[in-house]
C-alpha cells in the first residue's frame, strides 16, 4: 500500500460514499467473489495455509463493515473516525486474496520449468499472510472501539 496525503479524504469518501452507494452494490462486487473463492478453495489442504488467514481476515473486514454501517447511521462522525483503519483493513484483505489466488496457480505450477518463479510467489505469500496480514487484528479493534475518543477533544485542547 502506498502512503499519500489523499489517504484520509480517500478512506472518508469510501464509508461516506461508496459503502453506502447503490444500496451496498459496490461492496457486494468485492465481497461475492472472495466468500466464492473461500468456499471454492476451502478443502484443498494445499491452500490452507493461505485460505485460513483470508477467511479470518475477510470475516473482520465484513464485521467491520457492519459496524460502520450501524454505527453511522445513528452518528456520520463514527464513520469518519473509522475510515483511516478501515480502508486499510479493505486493502489488506483485498491484497490477501490477490495472494491467495496467486498462491495455488503457484502451487499448480511449482514443477515446471520455472519453478523457482513459484516458489518464490508461493513464498512471498507466505509471507504476506505470516507477517502482513495480522495488522488486521488491530485495525479491526480500532474500528470496533468507536470514536468516542477521538471525537470528545474540547476545541480548546487545540
Amino acid at each position: 500500500m502506498i502512503y499519500e496525503g489523499a489517504n484520509g479524504i480517500q478512506a472518508l469518501d469510501l464509508v461516506g460514499r461508496k459503502l453506502p452507494a447503490h444500496m451496498g452494490r459496490y461492496l457486494r462486487r468485492f465481497f461475492h467473489p472472495v466468500q466464492r473463492w473461500i468456499d471454492t478453495n476451502t478443502a484443498d489442504a494445499a491452500l490452507q495455509s493461505f485460505i485460513l488467514p483470508l477467511a479470518k481476515a475477510f470475516g473482520r473486514l465484513q464485521i467491520a463493515t457492519g459496524q460502520i454501517a450501524q454505527a453511522g447511521l445513528k452518528n456520520p462522525d463514527e464513520a469518519g473516525a473509522a475510515s483511516s483503519e478501515y480502508l486499510k483493513l479493505f486493502a489488506l484483505v483485498a491484497l490477501a486474496y490477490l495472494w491467495a489466488q496467486m498462491a495455488k496457480v503457484a502451487l499448480s505450477k511449482q514443477d515446471s520449468d520455472d519453478s523457482g518463479f513459484y516458489q518464490a510467489k508461493i513464498a512471498t505469500a507466505q509471507f504476506f499472510m505470516e507477517r502482513i496480514l495480522p495488522q488486521t487484528g488491530s485495525l479491526f479493534s480500532a474500528i470496533m472501539v468507536g470514536g468516542r475518543t477521538m471525537m470528545e477533544f474540547p476545541d480548546d485542547a487545540f
